[in-house]
């Protein structure tokens, strides 16, 4: 597929719908999660590894991956379907599968997509597998996205995606929110169903959305797991003040120096409390999603 080095993803943003989503993972974030691409997946690594189990894909299987990012899953499925297998990674940013196609340029099953997943006219009945890891929160229609998405699906192919649950009860995204919250004088973020990492919290509008889309024998599984890293504690540390609401309010914020050394120290103190043996763990709580067409 990619014979040489001037290889370029073909740019699609005339389909853009969720302009707003296209603006953030493009201009004003895409860069920022390029350099967190290599953190997050060693701290994803026991999140993926479930995901996989789940979605049982097999040689020779055609698999789209939804919302790839920087082409980690999408390597990952591209080394399950084999050399008669393919794979397509589709994600709206622009900036992460340029880093994904420098990534896996050598790759020979394996093509990535910019578009909107919610109206881009995929082949009709082509994937034996759909796979998402954190990447269908972010519809601005979920129902039209899920409905677009059965199309491109071969009869009985099957869905496997995860997503989170609880904000509370995932410490990778809340640990030190309500203090930060406290420094910047903010309420804590609203959790609506609006685009973004909580949308798909719950389990009965997960359920709503993909019967509404068509798709039957719908599972949803609560899993109760952890993230780790074995960065060390100053990394984590500016991991976790460039992520999420804690980087969204303190960018809003204006703080002084001291308010902002306060707030680096107290959270830093939090990572080391969380490390033993090198390692730095937080509880997560994700949904873990199938379907069949």
């Amino acid at each position: 597929m990619k014979d040489n080095e001037n290889f370029k993803i073909p740019v699609m943003k005339q389909n853009i719908i969720n302009i707003e989503q296209s603006e953030y993972w493009n201009e004003k974030s895409g860069a920022k999660w390029v350099k967190l691409d290599e953190p997050l997946n060693e701290r994803f690594s026991i999140l993926t590894s479930e995901l996989f189990l789940r979605a049982n894909i097999k040689k020779n299987d055609k698999v789209l991956d939804i919302g790839c990012g920087g082409g980690e899953t999408s390597f990952q499925a591209s080394k399950l379907v084999g050399n008669n297998g393919w794979v397509t990674g589709a994600d709206i940013s622009e900036t992460l599968l340029d880093f994904a196609k420098s990534k896996f340029l050598d790759s020979n099953n394996l093509d990535f997509k910019i578009c909107d997943v919610q109206n881009y006219k995929f082949e009709s009945n082509s994937f034996d597998k759909v796979i998402s890891r954190f990447g269908v929160m972010f519809f601005e229609n979920p129902v039209e996205a899920f409905n677009n998405i059965k199309l491109s699906m071969k009869t009985n192919g099957l869905l496997n995606f995860v997503c989170w649950s609880n904000m509370k009860e995932n410490d990778f995204f809340y640990e030190g929110l309500e203090m930060i919250a406290k420094y910047a004088k903010q309420n804590l973020p609203p959790i609506t169903k609006n685009p973004g990492p909580f949308a798909f919290s719950e389990k009965e509008y997960i359920e709503k959305i993909l019967k509404k889309s068509g798709f039957r024998e719908i599972k949803i599984d609560n899993v109760h797991t952890k993230i780790s890293t074995k960065d060390s504690v100053e990394k984590d540390l500016e991991m976790m003040l460039s992520m999420g609401s804690r980087a969204r309010i303190l960018s809003e914020a204006n703080l002084t120096d001291e308010k902002m050394l306060i707030i680096r120290n107290e959270i830093k103190e939090l990572c080391k409390k969380r490390q033993n043996n090198g390692e730095i763990t937080y509880k997560a709580c994700l949904n873990y999603v199938s379907a069949i067409k």
